[in-house]
């Protein structure tokens, strides 16, 4: 359980700066992404399990280990199985909308070429 109460990560999804920090602490590491272009480029805070992408001062997207029941290292042939008809199947991923949230959000699973799952990330579909 994170020290902030908080077990849902897509409740981290549009915090600023200060409020993670506020709620987290400082993180175990802090590195930097880069992107296709330049304004794709982000700072990432590490937290254990957790990372956090931040746009500007405001996390947009949020890495983990598991989300939704599935693993990563788990075959990508059970998301679509538990994610449901929504789920778009493509050759590195598998996307899912996230419902229910004051802004539209996206789980995308990465996966190897082997049909495993390497990443997961929720974000904000709207950035």
């Amino acid at each position: 359980m994170d020290p902030s109460g908080q077990t849902d990560p897509l409740d981290f999804v549009g915090l600023t700066l200060e409020e993670l920090v506020g709620r987290l602490g400082l993180p175990k590491s802090v590195y930097a992404v880069r992107g296709q272009e330049e304004w794709q480029d982000d700072v990432v805070f590490a937290y254990g399990d957790k990372e956090f992408y931040f746009y500007k001062d405001r996390v947009w997207q949020v890495g983990l280990r598991a989300a939704f029941g599935i693993k990563v290292g788990e075959n990508r042939n059970v998301i679509p199985l538990i994610l449901g008809d929504g789920t778009t199947v493509a050759a590195d991923c598998s996307l899912a909308p996230v419902t229910g949230r004051s802004w539209p959000m996206t789980a995308r699973f990465n996966n190897d070429r082997n049909g495993l799952v390497t990443a997961i990330f929720i974000y904000r579909s709207d950035w």
